[in-house]
C-alpha cells in the first residue's frame, strides 16, 4: 500500500468526520508536513476554507468565528512551533468556554528528539486548556482504523461542545512523501474498496444530554427572592447566546421590582429603546461611597460571568453577607468567595423556572428600591453628557464611544476590545443609544488577537461588524488585517489612539508614592508609529479623525463601503483620566459624598 496515498485518503475521511458533526469552517496556515490534511480540505468540499498565514492570528479568526456560530471552527497547522502560537487563542476559548478544534500536524516519532528540524513534543502541547488531547499517531488503512479515525473527528466536535465547551487538540504524525501520489494496481484498488466500505457506512451521530436547571437550586432562589424587597439583577460578560434571556431578565426585573445592572457585554445592555428599571451606568453611581452604604440589598442575581466594574465590586465586597446567586451556563463566576449559591443552567432555563415559581406566589409590593437606583441613573447619565460635551467637539474617549454605538446600523455586531474600550461603552453608551450585539473576549481578558477575532466573526456573520479598540491592542495584532482581507461587507476598525495603554493612568500605580512618575511610561508604552502605513499595507480604507463630525463622516462613509476600513481616532493622550474622573467626580457630589 502507497503510504502517501494513504496520508490523502485518511486526512480526506477524517475531515469528512468533523463535516458530518457540523464543522463549516477550516482555518489553514501553510507548512509542509500538514500537506494531507490541506490538500484533504480542499478536496473535500465540505468546508468553507480560510487560509491565514500567521498561526496566532489564524486561531483567533478560527475563535472569532465560534464565538458567532455557536460551532466550533478547525484549525490546521504544521509541525514544531507553528502550534505553539495557537495558545493565546487556546486559553480564550478555554476561559470563555468556546469550542476550537486544533489539528497539529506532526513529524513520525523516530524523527524525534535526534535534531531533526521543525520538530518539538506536542504531546498535550496544550496543558490542562483543552478538553481532550487525543495522539492521531500515523494513518491506517486497515478497516478498523479508517472508522476509528472518522470516529475520533466526531468525538472530538462533540467534546468541544459538550459537557463544557472548550478546546479540544488531536495531533497527526505524517511520514515523507506527503503529497498526494497516482497509484495503480492492486494495493491502490484495496485501499479504495476499504474506503468505499467504510464510507458507505453512516458515521456516528453524538446527542449529548440536554441538562435542566437544578429544581432545588430553583427554589432556593425563588425563596430569597419572595423573602426580598431590596434586590439587585446584574449581568455580566455572556456569549452572543444570552440575548435570548433578555425578555424573562426584564420580566422580572419588572416582576420583582428590583434594578437591572447589564454590562455592555452582556447581551441585555443594548436594546436601542429605554426600559423600565433598567439602571445602566452602575459603575458610576456605584461609586458613590453614600450611595453604597445606603443601598444595603439582601439578594443579589448575577447572571453571566465576573463584572467589569469597580464600583460593582465595591458594592459587592461592602454587602458580602447578601445572598448573591450566580446563574451561568458554565464556570465558577465568584472571585470574591462569597457567593451564598451558584445555579448552573443557559440563563433563560433557570429564570423561565424561577419566573414560574414566581407567578404562582410572588405579589409585588411597592417600594421605592428600584426608584432610587433609576434616580441615580439618570444623575449619572446627566453628569456623562455634560462632562462629554465640548464645544471645539475634540474628540475624548467619552465621545468616541458614544459616536460609534450611535453610528452603527441597528442590529449590527459591536465587538469590543479589552482595556479600556470596554470600560469604555460601560461608562458612556447607555442601552437605548442602539440595538447590538457585543462580542468581546471576556474569557482572559488579553488585548491581543482582537483584529483577527472580529475578522473571523465577520466572516461568519451577516452585516455590518464594528471593532472598537486601543492603539495597544491594533499593534498587538497587525497580522489581523491580512485577516481582515475579503470581507464581503463593512467591518469598520475604530482605533482609540492615545499613544498608549492609558488604563494604567488610571490604576492605583499611577499615584502610588512607591512609584516614581516618570516611569509609569514603563506601563502605558507610548509608540508612535504611523497606522495609515499598516492599514495601506494590506489594502484597507484609512481614515484619521480628530474631532467628532469628522468620525460621524468616516463611519458612514465607512458602513456603506464594502470591505475593511481602519479609522484611527486620535484622541488627547491624558484626556481619558480626566475626563472619566471629573464625570465620576460630578456623580458622587450629586449623590451627596464628601469630597476632599
Amino acid at each position: 500500500m502507497s503510504e502517501a496515498n494513504l496520508h490523502i485518503e485518511w486526512a480526506t475521511l477524517f475531515l469528512e468526520g468533523f463535516a458530518h458533526a457540523g464543522v463549516r469552517e477550516i482555518v489553514l496556515s501553510p507548512g509542509a508536513r500538514s500537506t494531507p490534511l490541506v490538500a484533504a480540505a480542499a478536496r473535500t468540499g465540505k468546508l468553507r476554507l480560510h487560509t491565514i498565514i500567521d498561526e496566532r492570528s489564524a486561531a483567533f479568526f478560527a475563535l472569532g468565528q465560534a464565538k458567532v456560530t455557536g460551532v466550533p471552527s478547525l484549525l490546521v497547522c504544521t509541525s514544531g512551533s507553528a502550534g505553539a502560537h495557537y495558545l493565546p487563542a487556546v486559553v480564550e476559548a478555554d476561559t470563555s468556554f468556546t469550542p476550537l478544534l486544533i489539528v497539529t500536524a506532526d513529524r513520525p516519532p523516530e524523527l524525534h528528539r535526534c535534531g531533526a528540524p521543525q520538530t518539538i513534543d506536542q504531546v498535550k502541547l496544550y496543558g490542562d486548556h483543552v478538553r481532550q488531547y487525543t495522539e492521531l499517531g500515523l494513518p491506517d488503512g486497515s478497516i478498523d482504523g479508517l472508522r476509528a479515525v472518522r470516529r475520533k473527528a466526531v468525538q472530538a466536535t462533540l467534546l468541544s461542545r459538550s459537557p463544557l465547551p472548550g478546546p479540544v487538540h488531536l495531533n497527526a504524525w505524517f511520514r515523507k512523501p506527503l503529497e498526494p501520489q497516482v497509484v495503480k494496481g492492486e494495493e491502490g484498488s484495496a485501499l479504495a474498496e476499504r474506503l468505499a466500505r467504510v464510507r458507505g457506512e453512516a458515521p456516528p451521530h453524538p446527542y449529548p444530554p440536554k441538562g435542566a436547571p437544578n429544581e432545588e437550586g430553583v427554589q432556593h432562589l425563588a425563596e430569597a427572592c419572595r423573602d426580598s424587597r431590596r434586590g439587585v439583577i446584574v449581568c455580566g460578560p455572556a456569549a452572543l447566546s444570552q440575548a435570548g434571556a433578555r425578555p424573562v431578565i426584564e420580566e422580572l426585573a419588572q416582576e420583582l421590582r428590583y434594578p437591572l445592572l447589564a454590562e455592555a457585554t452582556s447581551q441585555i445592555r443594548f436594546t436601542g429603546r429605554p426600559r423600565p428599571f433598567r439602571s445602566d451606568a452602575f459603575g458610576l453611581f456605584l461609586a458613590s461611597e453614600r450611595f453604597r452604604a445606603e443601598h444595603p440589598p439582601e439578594v443579589i442575581l448575577q447572571i453571566g460571568g465576573t463584572l467589569t466594574s469597580k464600583g460593582w465590586h465595591d458594592y459587592a465586597r461592602l454587602h458580602r453577607r447578601c445572598r448573591r446567586f450566580v446563574i451561568a451556563p458554565y464556570g465558577w463566576n465568584d472571585p470574591e468567595n462569597c457567593a451564598h449559591a451558584l445555579v448552573f443552567g443557559p440563563a433563560r432555563d433557570v429564570l423561565e423556572r424561577l419566573k414560574e415559581s414566581l407567578m404562582m406566589s410572588h405579589h409585588a409590593r411597592p417600594t421605592s428600591w428600584a426608584e432610587e437606583f433609576s434616580a441615580a441613573d439618570q444623575t449619572a447619565w446627566d453628569a456623562v453628557a455634560t462632562g462629554v460635551r465640548q464645544a471645539d467637539q475634540v474628540l475624548s474617549e467619552g465621545r468616541l464611544a458614544r459616536a460609534v454605538c450611535a453610528a452603527m446600523p441597528p442590529r449590527s455586531l459591536l465587538a469590543v476590545g479589552n482595556s479600556l474600550p470596554v470600560r469604555d461603552l460601560d461608562c458612556f453608551c447607555p442601552g437605548a443609544i442602539q440595538e447590538a450585539a457585543v462580542w468581546s473576549q471576556r474569557g482572559a481578558n488579553g488585548v491581543d488577537g482582537l483584529i483577527s477575532g472580529a475578522a473571523g466573526a465577520a466572516s461568519v456573520r451577516p452585516g455590518p461588524v464594528t471593532l472598537l479598540l486601543g492603539d495597544i491592542s491594533f499593534l498587538h495584532d497587525l497580522h489581523g488585517l491580512a485577516a481582515a482581507r475579503g470581507q464581503k461587507e463593512p467591518l469598520v476598525i475604530v482605533v482609540a489612539q492615545n499613544n498608549g495603554g492609558r488604563i494604567f493612568e488610571q490604576l492605583p500605580l499611577a499615584s502610588s508614592p512607591e512609584i516614581d512618575a516618570s516611569l509609569l511610561h514603563r506601563w502605558t508604552t507610548p509608540h508612535g508609529p504611523e497606522f495609515s502605513h499598516a492599514a495601506l499595507l494590506f489594502g484597507h480604507a484609512y481614515r484619521k479623525v480628530e474631532t467628532t463630525a469628522a468620525l460621524e463622516d468616516a463611519l458612514g462613509k465607512a458602513y456603506r463601503t464594502d470591505g475593511c476600513t481602519v479609522i484611527e481616532a486620535v484622541l488627547p493622550p491624558h484626556g481619558g483620566a480626566a475626563e472619566r474622573a471629573r464625570i465620576t467626580a460630578a456623580v458622587r457630589r450629586a449623590l451627596g459624598d464628601r469630597m476632599e
